[in-house]
């Protein structure tokens, strides 16, 4: 992370040794130029930080084992800081050496949680050059990476973060984030909480690629809701559903993001007021539920999330 490629780039060209480090999600944290996959690689295992990584190298370079196990691991151990160590310690409930380090979990911070397809250290990389200037801490924690700072506006920031690494390193991201944290001893909450906030916005394919963990309250409740009832909700809607085309399916996304109003929806739809009103009236005919009312399109949103979730 930070300027560990640079450092693991230097290295493979000084020691003339051609290895490949990769990370224990399978992402290939370095690799020299020359580096050809074959039967005569040795593979070992380090550490960088709390995470299992694997190193491998020819085996005419065992010799070279220890030293170079040594040189990465301690290198690492460098750049990473102090405060980083200390949230990750935190997030695995375990005892930190003061908490000087974290004073600015004092002032209203949040947690964004970021999960990525590409590599989490270039990730890293992106939200360090973005703020390398502002008491920003970002750490790859298990499968994810998670930046803790104060944030005038956590969403404009979230947009901004994730439209970077999406530019930079053209792949997908998602994010969530946290309510304010008050002290050290609420983040291990605020990672919990935005961790099920990605898992709520890929259970129901939600589209915005940003959640807010106060807002997808509703979205926890179907999650929690009895096997039993969705699936007598399943049995009544599912096949409505799975005849809706695409175009039938966003109509209903929108209108219910947009609090089910019919301006609004139409005006990010991109579509005529009397155009999304034909398509509700078609709704309404082929499910029996008017989406326009409140108490049916309760029900109907509840069924329309049970079946996304069945889907995803």
């Amino acid at each position: 992370m930070y300027n560990f490629k640079d450092f693991l780039q230097e290295l493979g060209s000084t020691s003339g040794i051609i290895f490949k480090l990769t990370g224990e999600d399978g992402d290939t944290l370095y690799a020299s130029d020359s580096y050809v996959e074959d039967s005569e690689k040795i593979y070992f295992p380090i550490y960088l930080g709390n995470n299992k990584n694997i190193v491998s190298i020819s085996q005419k370079d065992e010799a070279c084992i220890k030293l170079l196990k040594y040189t990465i691991e301690n290198k690492y151990r460098e750049i990473y800081s102090v405060k980083e160590q200390s949230i990750v310690n935190l997030l695995e409930s375990k005892e930190i050496d003061g908490d000087s380090e974290l004073s600015f979990l004092c002032n209203g911070s949040k947690l964004l949680l970021l999960n990525i397809t590409g590599s989490k250290y270039d990730g890293i990389n992106v939200i360090q050059q973005m703020y390398s200037d502002e008491n920003i801490v970002s750490v790859v924690y298990k499968d994810n990476i998670v930046v803790i700072g104060y944030f005038d506006d956590v969403n404009e920031h979230a947009v901004s973060i994730r439209e970077a690494i999406m530019s930079n390193l053209f792949c997908e991201c998602r994010i969530s984030y946290s309510k304010d944290i008050k002290d050290q001893y609420e983040l291990k909450e605020a990672y919990e909480d935005a961790r099920e906030c990605l898992m709520l916005g890929k259970k129901f394919g939600l589209k915005d690629g940003i959640f807010d963990c106060t807002k997808l309250l509703f979205e926890k409740i179907v999650y929690n809701i009895e096997p039993k009832l969705k699936q007598e909700l399943l049995n009544k809607f599912k096949d409505k559903f799975n005849q809706f085309d695409g175009e039938v399916i966003n109509t209903i996304d929108e209108f219910m993001k947009n609090g089910l109003n019919i301006s609004d929806a139409a005006r990010k739809l991109y579509i005529h007021r009397n155009t999304l009103i034909y398509r509700l009236d078609k709704i309404k005919k082929e499910t029996g539920f008017d989406i326009r009312n409140f108490k049916e399109a309760t029900v109907f949103t509840t069924a329309f999330l049970v079946w996304k979730e069945m889907k995803n």
